[in-house]
C-alpha cells in the first residue's frame, strides 16, 4: 500500500509522463485491471489496450501543469490541473481535477 507522500510523487510522475507523451510510462503506473473515464460520465476504457488506445490518442495533444496541492484520502487522490489541448490551428484549455485510486 502506497503512503500519502508516495501517491503525491506518483502523481507528479503521471503528469511528466504524460506531458511528454510517455505512453508505456503511464501504463507502468497502472494495475493489470486499469480503467479510465474521462470526461466523467464517458463510457469507461477498461483493460490495458483500451487505456493504452485512449492515452495513445490523446497524449500528442495534450500538455498539463499541476495547479494546486495534490489531496490524497487512504489510496485515492483528486490533482488539480490546467489542460492545454492544441487542436492543430487552435489551442484550448481546460481547468481539471483527475481522481484517481
Amino acid at each position: 500500500m502506497l503512503d500519502a507522500d508516495q501517491i503525491r510523487d506518483t502523481m507528479t510522475r503521471y503528469v511528466k509522463l504524460l506531458c511528454d507523451g510517455d505512453v508505456e510510462g503511464i501504463m507502468a503506473l497502472y494495475g493489470s485491471e486499469p480503467m479510465v473515464e474521462d470526461p466523467v460520465g464517458a463510457p469507461a476504457q477498461v483493460g490495458r489496450e483500451a487505456v493504452r488506445a485512449f492515452y495513445t490518442a490523446a497524449t500528442p495533444m495534450l500538455r498539463a501543469e499541476i495547479t494546486g496541492p495534490i489531496r490524497v484520502a487512504g489510496q485515492e487522490c483528486a490533482v488539480p490541473m490546467l489542460a492545454e489541448i492544441d487542436h492543430g490551428e487552435r489551442k484550448s484549455y481546460i481547468d481539471v481535477i483527475d481522481v484517481m485510486r
